[in-house]
This record gives C-alpha cells, structure tokens and sequence, in this order.
C-alpha cells in the first residue's frame, strides 16, 4: 500500500515539475517575442501642430517660405529653456541675422538668462495670419541677382510661460504681443553653403536660406 502511494506521489511530482518546465518555456518564449513601442506624446497645446511630410523647397511658395523663417525666427528669439547654461549659444538666430542677434544679447537674453536659472520655460506660437508687411516692398520679383530690398514685418504672437518646468498640474501664463523686425529676404540658399557639411554638422536648415534679420524692436523703435 505504501509503494502505491509513493507511485502516485511520484507521478505527481513529476506532473508538476513538467507544467513548471512548461511555464517557464512559454514565459521565456514570451519574453523573446516581447517588443516596445514607443510613442511621442503631444499635449493638448497645439496638438494639430504635428510634424507632417518633408517637402521640397521649390514646391513651397516664396512668401510661405519667408513666413515660414519668421516664425523658426521669433521662436528662436523668446523661447526659454530651464537650467540652460549659455542661453546666448543659439546659432541659429545668429545665421538668421548676425547684427540683430547682438541686440537680442544686449536685451532680451537677458531676460531669458534670469528665467532659465529660475527653471521656467516658455515658448511662442505664431497664427498663419499672425504676420504682416508694414513697408510695401518697390521689387517683388525675387527672380533678380540681388537680395530684396529690407522690409518691416509685425509679427503677432502668443507666449506661453510656464512658472515652472516639469510639474503637469501647473498651467502657462498666456501674454500676447507684436514683434517687429526688419528683413530682407530671397528664396533659396545663400551662396558658397555647403548644405551636406552644414547639415552634417548638425546645423539648423532655417540658418541656410537667404534670410537675414537686421532690426528687432517695439513699433516705436522703428
């Protein structure tokens, strides 16, 4: 009787040391086939703003394009990063215009300088309707060799600051404004870039394009 238990005590054992094999190879197997997506989640903010398909240049018209650079311009000019170390390091608004960038230092870097240490943030959105031709431009026939004639644009914008960087339950302190800036502009990239060198070294593609900022100021600065 007693070797009788024991047979089935056996047999048990061994059933259960089998699904134990059997678990741990399904887990294992499971384990193999596992894979992790990722997803880039946009907040409420400006979530119809996605990055859409690449286009070409020559299939973007001129003045798109030129509003296209104010934009990558302006936001370069008042965005805010917290605990940035050297808040004047932004080649890009430099490309775009070197003397209107050592005014940006002389005065809003400043600012930005105190903000950043305070660990805020901010950033600007521009509507497609949001800039204007203050001086009426005499060549619009951007076909010519020489650059267009310098142009006064208002760019209306919205700025978004958060207090605090990093904290989901606060919500930016909205300010709208105008800038104005003076520019010339002509579609196309500016001579002797190497553009393959330039991207390669990770460099802004706003900064390649014919497009220079001269003059940053308030309507009663120009």
């Amino acid at each position: 009787m007693n070797k009788l238990k024991s047979f089935f005590t056996g047999l048990i054992l061994l059933a259960i040391v089998f699904a134990m094999i059997l678990v741990t190879a399904l887990l294992y197997r499971a384990n193999e086939r596992l894979s992790v997506k990722s997803y880039i989640f946009q907040m409420n903010n400006f979530a119809n703003q996605r990055i859409g398909p690449m286009q070409e240049v020559k299939d973007i018209s001129a003045n798109d394009l030129r509003n296209r650079l104010i934009k990558k311009y302006v936001n370069e000019y008042f965005k805010v990063i917290p605990g940035e170390q050297d808040v004047t390091n932004r080649p890009t608004l430099q490309a775009m215009g070197e003397t209107a960038f050592e005014q940006w230092k002389r005065n809003e870097a400043k600012t930005i300088a105190s903000m950043s240490e305070k660990k805020m943030f901010r950033m600007v959105r521009i509507p497609n309707d949001g800039i204007a031709t203050i001086t009426k431009m005499k060549n619009e026939n951007y076909d010519t060799d020489e650059l267009a004639e310098l142009v006064y644009y208002a760019v209306r914008y919205y700025m978004y600051t958060w207090s605090t960087s990093n904290v989901m339950e606060i919500e930016p302190s909205q300010e709208q404004g105008t800038l104005y800036i003076e520019a010339k502009f002509k579609p196309g990239i500016k001579p002797n870039i190497n553009v393959r060198k330039d991207l390669e070294k990770g460099l802004d593609p706003s900064g390649l394009f014919m497009f220079e900022v001269t003059n940053v100021g308030n309507k009663e600065d120009i």
